[in-house]
């Protein structure tokens, strides 16, 4: 078996995957730069402004249009030229840019260029995702598509990181010039690519069907995730995650700016040690796995992020403060990739899409929701007791996730399966309905086993986009059937 090295310089050896990555990491820097001018303009630099407002108006530009556009990017990149995409995309974004220069007295312009920035970036993310197997050989996709991800997260922290001590070294108005350079630099790299990008085939339905077709799914996702606890409890602790991460990094912000007086160098500094915390994180929670189930390790990262706020509640400071960003950092990697896990085990395939776009939406958009109400509640009860909530409600989330995961295992998604002759075991079936809507099907194949005490028949079944389903249910055809997703080591038959 060749080690991980090994595998990324075979990735590597694409000149064109080269010339991706590149691209990427750059305009991934250049997304952290922005956050940070942002930031810096619409808070650290905005002296009749207040914080807690500031920070929830730059929290809306840079989250809202970057979640609301996500679940469509897929219908307009299968039919524009992904080549124009990966090359245009940055460069509209360097000229939206040069729209915030004047500042946010200028509202329209500077909103405007803001969310062009943003939503725009989504375009580019998903179109660098789906170009990936034609730049990689298959048995390289893996580490490809590894090192683009890690890579491009860790250029945008990077970004971030450096993004504050640019600005107030150089101010926001310069540091948006260098972000536009390396916007364009970007596009230029992309521009190499010479292998062919264009999806096979296209679309065939129109536009306006197409975007039709994907609200309604994206509606699917959300009634078969409601009916579905095993993966509706993760998201809804890593969605709780996310609302107290953005309350704490609001309430971060004020301190250093009102209490410390601090400028925005200091959110740079909370950026480092929550990045730091999640790179730690992301090296030690293979680790946990052996010794822990995944619910256990979320809860126990529920708990350490708790008294981490708790015990930091009472003795604010700039280095209380940093230790804090770093323990949740540690927290926030030891929760997202036991729920990325549970969720995909939990959801059949043919239907992650569609679960994992309403799941994005909602992780991108507590951010939001806690911004908002931070700056009604703040005032009222003021930053310590707002940190010491917030860790209270982590400790009291901390057992919930594994409670529920054990009473939703033993009550799995119930799915109806619809027969060509009628609804016993035996006879072959046509459609399912999961989530109250209805999907044909064809039969892929079928078999009999015994499971902890209970002989299951199983169906394999194909929806019409080609992709997989498992239903399972008693081999009598006395009792419901239930949603079956494959189980890691335990391939079809």
């Amino acid at each position: 078996m060749k080690g991980t090295l090994a595998r990324a310089r075979e990735a590597l050896a694409s000149r064109d995957f080269r010339h991706l990555f590149a691209a990427r990491l750059i305009s991934q820097a250049a997304d952290g730069l922005f956050q940070i001018a942002v930031l810096d303009q619409l808070v650290f630099d905005a002296p009749g402004e207040h914080t807690a407002i500031g920070f929830a108006k730059a929290v809306a530009v840079l989250a809202i249009p970057y979640s609301l556009i996500g679940p469509f990017t897929g219908v307009f990149i299968d039919r524009w030229s992904r080549r124009r995409i990966l090359a245009w995309t940055p460069l509209y974004r360097a000229a939206a840019a040069l729209l915030t220069l004047a500042g946010p007295e200028a509202a329209l312009p500077y909103y405007a260029g803001a969310l062009v920035v943003i939503s725009a970036n989504r375009f580019f993310l998903s179109t660098a995702t789906a170009v990936m197997p034609r730049l990689v050989r298959a048995e390289d996709l893996l580490i490809g598509n590894s090192i683009a991800t890690v890579g491009g997260t860790v250029a945008t922290f990077v970004g971030a990181a450096a993004g504050g001590f640019l600005a107030e070294a150089i101010g926001s108005g310069a540091l948006i010039v260098v972000i536009g350079t390396m916007w364009v630099v970007a596009a230029t790299v992309a521009a190499f690519i010479r292998t062919a990008l264009r999806a096979e085939g296209g679309p065939t339905e129109a536009l306006r069907h197409a975007l039709v077709r994907v609200a309604g799914e994206t509606g699917d996702g959300f009634r078969l995730l409601v009916r579905t606890r095993t993966a509706l409890f993760p998201i809804a602790s890593i969605t709780l995650d996310q609302f107290v991460q953005g309350l704490i990094l609001m309430i971060s912000v004020v301190v250093f700016r009102d209490r410390f007086q601090e400028g925005v160098g200091s959110f740079s500094w909370l950026v480092a040690a929550g990045g730091t915390g999640i790179l730690v994180g992301l090296l030690t929670v293979g680790s946990l796995e052996p010794r822990w189930s995944r619910p256990t390790i979320v809860a126990a990262s529920f708990a350490l992020s708790g008294l981490a706020l708790v015990g930091v509640a009472p003795v604010i400071g700039r280095v209380t403060v940093l230790v804090a960003a770093f323990l949740l950092g540690l927290g926030f990697a030891w929760k997202k990739i036991p729920v990325d896990t549970m969720v995909q085990e939990a959801v059949p395939d043919g239907f992650r899409g569609r679960v994992f776009a309403v799941y994005d939406v909602g992780y991108n958009m507590s951010r939001v929701v806690a911004a908002g109400l931070g700056v009604a509640v703040l005032p009222a009860i003021g930053v310590p007791w707002a940190i010491g909530l917030s860790g209270a409600l982590f400790l009291l989330w901390a057992p919930v996730l594994p409670r529920q995961m054990r009473r939703a295992r033993a009550e799995p998604a119930p799915v109806e399966v619809l027969f060509y002759a009628g609804s016993r075991a035996d006879e072959v079936p046509r459609a399912v309905v999961i989530g109250g809507v209805e999907r044909p099907v064809t039969l892929d194949r079928a078999w009999v086993e015994d499971r902890d005490g209970e002989r299951l028949r199983v169906f394999r079944l194909i929806l019409p986009d080609g992709s997989p389903l498992r239903v399972a249910g008693p081999a009598d055809g006395g009792g419901a059937w239930r949603l079956d997703p494959s189980r890691p080591g335990k391939p079809d038959r």
